[in-house]
């Protein structure tokens, strides 16, 4: 091959390549923009199925595929609603989540043919649950996901590795409902910039929402259908809970813990051990308060049982919480 037929033959190459990258730019930048963080979930007991995301982003909530009383579907970093519908309907004709998400990732499959630019979750309530997800290698970092029987969690465009790690030990960590623990692991989330493209508004997103279904629910009329969006200077996942308390659906209350509680004894000799022991409960936090208010102590591990000791004598006030966002049980120790 002379040269001139050899750099014909590069040149011609490179206008391939990149008039094949300008396609799938093109193709992306007519999807829905990309997503972050999001979990979807199971309660087996109950047959219901849930979903909760947020993203530094317009709206999240269409990210969200609901199956009533069979399972949930999460398509997020660059939605393509082609894809979305595709995945709806392997689940309609019993696909398992795995082989879901064997199919999305397919370059014949998806919409575009760019299945590594996607993000998926899914879940169903076979055999208590199974669950499974794919992340492209071209979403991106940090990205990436966390498995259990009864979740699935997900995220891109993150701060690091942790807000999943913390949106995970708060869903498997916190007691009550599906939808309590959906909240719950959101909250874990709520880290300014969790969304990097948010780290300079303060907060972790722009928009959150949350859907949970039972079994007999038809769409759109969902048990729980929560959606919050661009409500900045606030961070959406606080007004999200906002919404979440106002709907008075929280199985483990303050009240529980008046009735499992107990702090002995009270009062108590300034050289004595003060006992906290939760009963059937589980304190995520705990503070210990001196008579202007000031801290003397504090506990953010979870706990069923505790002692403390070496106290001065005077009166105490502790607040005491099921989990760090909850309403606390307050009251009062004195010390002889």
């Amino acid at each position: 091959m002379n040269l001139k037929k050899r750099a014909t033959t590069k040149n011609s190459l490179i206008s391939r390549r990149i008039i094949c990258c300008l396609g799938i730019f093109m193709l992306l930048s007519q999807v829905v923009g990309q997503h972050t963080f999001s979990i979807v979930a199971i309660d087996p007991a109950t047959g219901q199925v849930g979903g909760a995301g947020a993203t530094c982003y317009a709206t999240v909530n269409d990210i969200a595929d609901v199956h009533p009383g069979v399972g949930f579907i999460h398509t997020q970093s660059y939605v393509n609603y082609q894809n979305q519908a595709f995945a709806k309907n392997l689940m309609d004709q019993g696909f398992s989540p795995q082989e879901i998400m064997d199919t999305l990732s397919l370059y014949s499959v998806d919409a575009d043919n760019a299945p590594s630019y996607r993000q998926y979750t899914a879940i169903d309530l076979v055999n208590g649950g199974r669950s499974a997800a794919f992340s492209g290698q071209d979403c991106f970092d940090y990205k990436g996901h966390r498995l259990g029987q009864t979740y699935a969690i997900a995220g891109n465009i993150l701060l690091g590795p942790e807000v999943l790690d913390s949106m995970e030990s708060r869903f498997l960590n916190t007691q009550g409902t599906l939808a309590e623990k959906l909240m719950s692991s959101l909250q874990g989330a709520k880290i300014q910039g969790a969304d990097k493209r948010c780290i300079d508004s303060m907060v972790s997103s722009l928009s959150a929402y949350l859907i949970v279904s039972k079994p007999s629910d038809v769409a759109p009329n969902y048990y729980i259908n929560l959606n919050v969006e661009n409500v900045m200077p606030q961070d959406p996942i606080d007004v999200l809970q906002t919404q979440f308390d106002a709907l008075g659906l929280t199985s483990f209350d303050k009240n529980r813990l008046e009735k499992d509680v107990k702090v002995y004894p009270n009062p108590l000799n300034k050289n004595g051990v003060l006992n906290i022991d939760a009963g059937s409960s589980t304190i995520d936090r705990m503070i210990l308060y001196n008579s202007i208010g000031e801290i003397v102590w504090q506990r953010d591990v979870s706990f069923n049982e505790y002692k403390i000791n070496g106290l001065d004598s005077g009166i105490y006030f502790y607040k005491i919480y099921y989990n760090k966002d909850s309403n606390p049980y307050s009251a009062k120790i004195i010390i002889n």
